[in-house]
């Protein structure tokens, strides 16, 4: 799995992968700084903390996941390279499901750079705007857990993008799929059954019932696991010619 990785990795150099990894949390830099420096934002570092990870959970971090898988999947759709990929000794499955693997890898990277922007942003905004600097202590470790719970709850989404994004070559069918998911996501938050919506749940993170962001955290998480890899074995059982 770990060759496989890495033989993904370098397939992305060609990609706008790094645009994007580098692009969001710096967008969310901006929006940060611009916020603390027009006096519209709270003046307390933790709920600050809170208001930037809640715009990452509900709308960035989704839309982030959909680019992510569909960049992924078009490295091999677009260069016709699927029957190249998937003739080598290894297990289809594992080599399909090193994709999924890469796309949770990278939105890991992208979560500790969200971190660095959240922090940064406030930090910036008092420079700019001393009279609006943030009070009380820099949460690190509060926002650290905060955003990973968020990764952690946001594998099913992840797992459901990467699923639609291998499946089919157009690359518009994955963000639809994403961004369809997104706004539906707007109308479930309220919904009875919107705590078990796969694009909310990242944002449940923060819900104020404990038992709410925790089933987040373990339908996010364990859904996830087993789609990723059921997903992998379906897809294995695809002709691929």
């Amino acid at each position: 799995m770990i060759n496989l990785l890495r033989s993904d990795i370098l397939k992305l150099k060609r990609s706008l992968i790094l645009l994007l990894i580098f692009g969001v949390p710096l967008m969310l830099f901006i929006v940060q700084t611009a916020v603390i420096t027009s006096g519209n934002a709270p003046d307390q570092w933790r709920t600050v903390a809170m208001s930037g990870g809640a715009i990452w959970a509900y709308f960035l971090l989704p839309m982030t996941a959909t680019a992510m898988t569909a960049l992924i999947a078009q490295v091999e759709h677009g260069t016709r390279g699927w029957s190249y990929c998937l003739a080598t000794p290894r297990a289809k499955w594992m080599t399909l499901l090193s994709k999924s693997a890469l796309a949770v890898s990278l939105m890991a990277v992208v979560s500790v750079l969200i971190w660095c922007a959240l922090l940064l942003g406030g930090t910036a905004g008092g420079l700019i705007a001393p009279s609006e600097a943030l009070k009380g202590g820099i949460p690190f470790g509060f926002l650290a857990i905060l955003l990973f719970k968020m990764w952690l709850a946001s594998f099913l989404v992840i797992a459901i993008q990467s699923i639609i994004a291998l499946r089919f070559e157009s690359f518009a069918v994955a963000v639809v799929a994403g961004i369809s998911g997104t706004f539906v996501a707007v109308v479930a938050t309220s919904a009875k059954m919107g705590v078990y919506f796969p694009w909310l749940l990242p944002t449940n993170i923060l819900a104020s019932a404990p038992d709410r962001a925790v089933q987040a955290l373990i339908t996010g998480f364990a859904g996830g696991l087993i789609l990723m890899i059921a997903g992998s074995f379906w897809l294995a059982r695809r002709d691929w010619n």
